[in-house]
């Protein structure tokens, strides 16, 4: 404890006060496991917010960045390198999309993908350059990207903001027609609002609002940085509505725990940009390309994407049959391995995750006080039983 409480004291007195951390320093991990400074053992249900897709120390990926990392790990996109091209060549099939841009985060890539609708405006001089977005939900951390996600509390402390975006109800197809004037360009979403409580589109929204995007030459954009590179069982979450975005936007679990995103676009979309409008320094680099070849790997060319579905299912058993009938459990939503089960105001979800931790279980919470569950693709019905066998004895000792 004395080096938790050193390291403590060292993050009180010199970092930005940004983060509530939990009570606890990680130095290792394998499989689905965590182990902190002082030997105590952790199933990951969390997986640093749904990006340690394959869990810790997995063989080939540590492989892989380790032999990268012994050639090259920063070239700069002034030169080409193999492993980019290698995991453009696997992003941008053609089949599906045509360009990609590989950057270093979720709000990058969105940021890319909202400077091409304003790139295709100016260019254009159609004015286009108005994006709708939906209200709950959460697209990054940058001045746009912030103004883009639809919640007040993000980005209202960080006035004056952008122009150019609109807001309306998630799921709310009407509202979501009655916005689109003259002036917008495209519609953003989320297939899941993730930070607002793992909330999916319903099917008649998402396909409705791409058969009016459609209808009205507007571009659809899809915000998968949570759902995609296989987190609910499909590579991209839109193919379980049998849609195709315009342009899709990722990173999380894309890089197995190694920062990468990438913006992938067709059409008009793909061919936006030229050269010297847009760029960045780190993304796409040898090293973080060398870690997402291997996760783009394991989805597409193995039978993990099934393996996902499998445990999603079987997750998605266990929670509604241990927990369903607590009358303070008022929703258990999600798909595949991202799920959300939000609970009765009156029992604080951060509370449950800290009575979780003490019994060696990672969880997380995000909006509308609801547990977040997005554990490593690896993860084993065993490991899910004694997860939620441990929830639900929590949750049985609660009388409210």
């Amino acid at each position: 404890m004395e080096q938790l409480e050193k390291i403590k004291e060292i993050e009180k007195e010199k970092y930005m006060k940004l983060f509530r951390r939990q009570n606890v320093c990680f130095e290792r991990g394998e499989g689905c496991k965590l182990y902190d400074i002082s030997g105590h053992e952790y199933t990951d249900f969390f997986g640093g917010i749904a990006v340690n897709c394959l869990g810790y120390n997995h063989p080939d990926l540590v492989k892989a960045v380790s032999e990268q990392a012994g050639k090259l790990m920063h070239i700069s996109n002034m030169y080409y390198s193999v492993p980019q091209a290698e995991l453009i060549d696997r992003l941008a099939d053609g089949s599906t999309f045509e360009r990609a841009f590989l950057c270093n985060s979720g709000a990058e890539a969105n940021e890319c993908a909202i400077k091409i609708v304003r790139k295709l405006a100016s260019e254009s001089g159609s004015g286009k350059s108005t994006i709708v977005t939906a209200r709950e939900s959460f697209h990054g951390r940058t001045l746009a990207t912030v103004t883009a996600t639809g919640q007040e509390k993000y980005s209202a402390p960080f006035a004056p903001l952008p122009g150019g975006f609109k807001y309306v109800p998630f799921n709310d197809l009407e509202a979501l027609k009655s916005a689109v004037t003259p002036d917008v360009g495209a519609i953003m979403l989320e297939c899941i609002q993730g930070e607002s409580g793992i909330t999916p589109a319903s099917y008649d929204y998402l396909v409705g609002a791409y058969a009016f995007a459609r209808q009205k030459g507007i571009l659809l954009i899809l915000d998968e940085v949570q759902t995609g590179s296989g987190r609910t069982g499909k590579f991209y979450c839109f193919e379980h509505y049998g849609i195709t975005p315009d342009i899709v936007t990722l990173a999380k679990g894309l890089g197995g725990g190694v920062p990468i995103g990438c913006c992938l676009a067709r059409g008009e979309a793909a061919d936006a940009f030229r050269p010297g409008d847009h760029g960045t320094t780190f993304g796409g680099n040898p090293l973080a390309c060398a870690a997402a070849n291997v996760v783009v790997q394991k989805l597409l060319e193995t039978d993990l994407l099934d393996r996902i579905t499998e445990a999603g299912e079987y997750l998605s058993d266990k929670l509604n049959e241990k927990l369903a009938r607590h009358k303070f459990v008022l929703d258990i939503r999600g798909k595949g391995l991202l799920k959300g089960i939000q609970l009765d105001e009156r029992i604080p979800a951060l509370s449950i995750v800290g009575k979780m931790m003490s019994l060696g279980i990672i969880i997380g919470t995000c909006g509308h006080n609801t547990l977040r569950i997005a554990p490593p693709y690896i993860i084993s019905h065993a490991e899910i039983d004694d997860m939620t066998d441990k929830l639900e004895t929590i949750l049985s000792g609660i009388n409210i």
